[in-house]
């Protein structure tokens, strides 16, 4: 969703302030995906930077990212890395690359707040070169009946709002297998203050040729 205006700002703050809770929780999994990456990266919603640490000094990275205010962050920190990158603001829904143009793709924390997840799918799969890698960490709807799932429906609206975008309820997983269906994650309840998102997917998927 398109950021403007005091919402951008504030969730750009906001998320750099969260960077190092993001460390702790999601680490250690990101180690794991971040090995299956080959050279050529690109990375959608980008934010603030938090996933430069788990690149590896050789990567190409081509980053895209709707937020001016969170490019800001990001291409300060981005001084502090030995990686070749490439910056475009811009949005994953119509990813300005050829074909069959990435070794792998990066989605942390992105498919909740774009405007239609299958138009990026879509565009994931369409950039990947065959047998390329898709990586993702998504938080999704929490299963019915749950303490988590009460709190989305409660929240679901004025959280939308705040994070320009941010969807509660999505069923991330169910969508990433129509277009990986070789996909493999795993559903992770995260004991954290953060109660509407602590469910999340974490895993990978690849592009085969039909």
């Amino acid at each position: 969703m398109k950021s403007c205006g005091c919402k951008s700002k504030f969730n750009a703050v906001f998320m750099k302030n969260l960077e190092w809770y993001l460390h702790n929780i999601y680490g250690n999994y990101k180690k794991f995906l971040f090995s299956k990456l080959g050279k050529n990266v690109l990375e959608i919603g980008a934010g603030t930077g938090t996933n430069l640490p788990y690149y590896k000094p050789d990567t190409n990275l081509t980053v895209v990212e709707p937020s001016k205010d969170m490019l800001n962050f990001f291409l300060k920190k981005a001084e502090k890395y030995p990686l070749k990158i490439r910056v475009i603001e811009g949005f994953a829904e119509k990813l300005p690359f050829e074909d069959n143009s990435f070794d792998s793709v990066v989605s942390t924390l992105v498919l909740c707040s774009v405007n239609s997840p299958q138009k990026v799918l879509k565009e994931i799969k369409r950039i990947l070169k065959p047998e390329g890698v898709f990586i993702f960490i998504e938080h999704v709807k929490a299963p019915e009946h749950t303490i988590t799932a009460r709190f989305q429906d409660i929240l679901h609206s004025g959280w939308r709002w705040l994070f320009e975008g941010c969807d509660l309820k999505r069923d991330t997983g169910k969508t990433i297998k129509s277009f990986f269906p070789d996909a493999s994650y795993r559903l992770i309840r995260f004991n954290s203050p953060f109660i509407p998102v602590n469910y999340h997917i974490i895993g990978y998927g690849t592009k085969k040729t039909d």
